[in-house]
């Protein structure tokens, strides 16, 4: 208590004027509060004991009165239906229950028999007893009264007093909420009092913060001439001598400042990367354009050997570092590492200076990681197209040759069909490369009308003529109601024969192939679901990209040039509708698409 006692008269000391009224009227109202609350509950609850307790008695009473005449003409029905009506006729009554002179009990009100804990209790010996019970349905007050003194028997009237508790609990709330607002009462003319005495000290210590972020012109305005109104005057005077001095050594410390935040700005305003190693190659500076190349932190960074940022332990890179007369340039294009450990492409420029009789060594790192790929992306893309295009021109022109020298008329027929399909896929890939080059304007272009899903679905079909049963995969539909969508027909069945090429190409044969509908509120749902190879959970979100393809190679195991799936994307989008697609890799595929209904559907 001795250590105590200090510290909170200590905190309390502390404390604003203003808080210390508020806290003061708060507890003097708290303690009125609880003082008058406890009173008035042990008053209500003994005048409301006194009510509930005449109120048993006087039932008790009446119902012995009313028991004499079936009690002597052993009218048990007359006895039932007499404590019955009282039971239900007064809800704070748990039970009533008659026993004769020799203490066997007559009738009662319990329904699952009659308990044998309350056999012999409370007996009335001539005038009215009570009893307080503790039961599972709260506190009872059991009340008997003799009938004809004793000689017939007696009545017994188990009251509740959970009522008591109720009306008690419910005075409570009703006096914490006095309480609570006579409490929000008081701290708003504690709060409006406390404003009054402590506002001049309140503008001094305003006044001193203000000063104290910067503003060396504030000067505090207090009226009074008592001790608060000259502290305040003698406060302006100090600000006033601390500010020209301020402004004196501002004035002086100006011009080294601006030429060194000009420079600040110079190297964090830089898109490469620049760092500022010591002789030993330890990072001393990092830029905000190299913390990103870095993908670290800025206190993660310095301190660290710029050594550990490259893979490759360039003989040039340590030429430079180990240059005692740093006289040593480099320019070279390095592998970097990440302390995560990501590999990235910079180009690296460094050269030394000298500072304060030291020698330090500048870096300027140009991330070309992107550029890198995407000069593989261009290199992959032309490849692929180029492989796209000359294999089907390879395929008609031997089949064309062939033919020239093949006298069996059959046979020729055979093989100029054969290079009309080398052709037709020729023709979508040149679509294909057509729509892409047309650009999102010339795409918007569309026809929409009124049409039916599952028209579309069977107009998409169609165009595959035989080669559905020529690739050998099972392919079945599974069409629900027909809806009538906004589309143009002719611009949604070509991305829907997208999808289906795309679901033939991936899927072996002995496959199966749904091509399906489903509705919702708003839109149709088309639906290809194949049992193809599926595809990586890491590339799901590439795949509606340009040219992307799962396996970009010349090399890879399935043809196409990476634009089927992109166009489709262009087409549902210009719909207002939705293209998503869940797949597993080694299980299949399910592409879906939404179409907004037309408005009459």
């Amino acid at each position: 208590m001795e250590k105590v006692s200090p510290e909170l008269t200590t905190y309390f000391d502390n404390l604003s004027i203003r808080t210390k009224l508020i806290l003061n009227v708060v507890f003097i109202i708290l303690i009125l509060g609880v003082l008058m609350g406890s009173y008035l509950n042990v008053v209500q609850t003994s005048m409301m004991k006194s009510e509930l307790n005449e109120k048993g008695i006087s039932l008790t009473r009446n119902l012995a009165e009313n028991s004499v005449n079936p009690i002597l003409t052993d009218n048990h029905v007359r006895l039932q239906w007499l404590v019955k009506t009282i039971k239900e006729s007064e809800s704070e009554v748990i039970y009533v229950f008659i026993v004769d002179e020799r203490g066997e009990v007559m009738v009662h009100t319990f329904d699952g028999g009659f308990p044998v804990d309350l056999k012999g209790i409370n007996p009335a010996l001539g005038r009215t007893s009570t009893q307080m019970l503790d039961s599972e349905e709260g506190y009872i007050m059991d009340i008997s009264y003799p009938i004809l003194d004793g000689k017939a028997g007696e009545v017994h009237v188990g009251m509740s007093q959970e009522s008591i508790g109720d009306a008690v609990e419910k005075f409570t709330m009703i006096l914490a909420v006095f309480v609570l607002l006579l409490m929000l009462a008081g701290s708003g003319i504690a709060y409006f009092s406390g404003s009054v005495i402590s506002r001049p000290v309140m503008e001094l210590k305003e006044g001193v913060e203000i000063f104290g972020e910067g503003n060396l012109d504030y000067k505090v305005s207090i009226s009074s001439r008592n001790e608060i109104g000259q502290l305040a005057d003698s406060f302006n005077n100090m600000a006033e001598h601390i500010g020209y001095l301020i402004a004196e050594k501002e004035k002086a410390a100006r011009e080294i400042l601006d030429t060194r935040n000009y420079l600040t700005k110079v190297v964090s305003g830089s898109l490469d990367g620049i760092v500022v190693t010591d002789d030993n190659g330890k990072i001393e500076f990092a830029n905000e354009a190299f913390i990103q190349i870095a993908e670290s932190g800025k206190d993660d960074v310095i301190g660290l050997d710029l050594y550990s940022f490259f893979s490759e332990k360039d003989e040039d890179l340590k030429s430079v570092l180990d240059d005692p007369e740093g006289n040593t340039t480099l320019v070279h294009e390095l592998g970097f590492t990440t302390p995560g450990g990501k590999m990235k492409s910079v180009i690296l420029s460094m050269g030394s200076v000298e500072y304060r009789n030291e020698v330090k060594y500048v870096a300027v790192a140009k991330d070309v990681t992107e550029i890198k790929k995407l000069e593989q992306m261009k290199h992959n893309i032309i490849a692929n197209i180029s492989h796209e295009l000359r294999t089907p021109l390879n395929i008609m022109k031997g089949y064309v040759e062939i033919s020239m020298d093949e006298s069996d008329e059959e046979k020729r027929r055979g093989y100029l069909q054969k290079s009309l399909k080398a052709l037709e896929k020729q023709n979508w890939m040149i679509q294909d490369l057509l729509e892409v080059a047309r650009g999102e304007g010339e795409l918007e272009e569309l026809d929409i009308v009124k049409t039916n899903v599952n028209g579309i679905i069977e107009i998409a079909c169609r165009s595959f003529n035989g080669k559905f049963d020529a690739s050998g995969v099972n392919v079945t539909k599974k069409l629900d109601e027909d809806h009538f969508v906004k589309a143009d027909p002719e611009k949604l069945s070509y991305a829907l024969t997208k999808i289906i090429d795309n679901a033939l190409k991936f899927t072996e044969k002995g496959g199966h192939i749904e091509i399906g509908t489903m509705h919702d509120t708003n839109s149709t749902v088309v639906y290809v679901r194949d049992t193809g190879t599926g595809i990586p959970e890491e590339q799901l979100e590439h795949i509606f990209a340009k040219f992307y393809q799962v396996d970009g190679t010349s090399t890879r195991k399935f043809g196409g040039n990476g634009l089927g799936l992109a166009i489709v994307k262009n087409i549902i989008d210009l719909h207002e509708g939705k293209l998503w697609v869940e797949s597993e890799q080694g299980e299949g595929s399910t592409f879906y698409f939404s179409v907004p209904h037309f408005a009459d559907n």
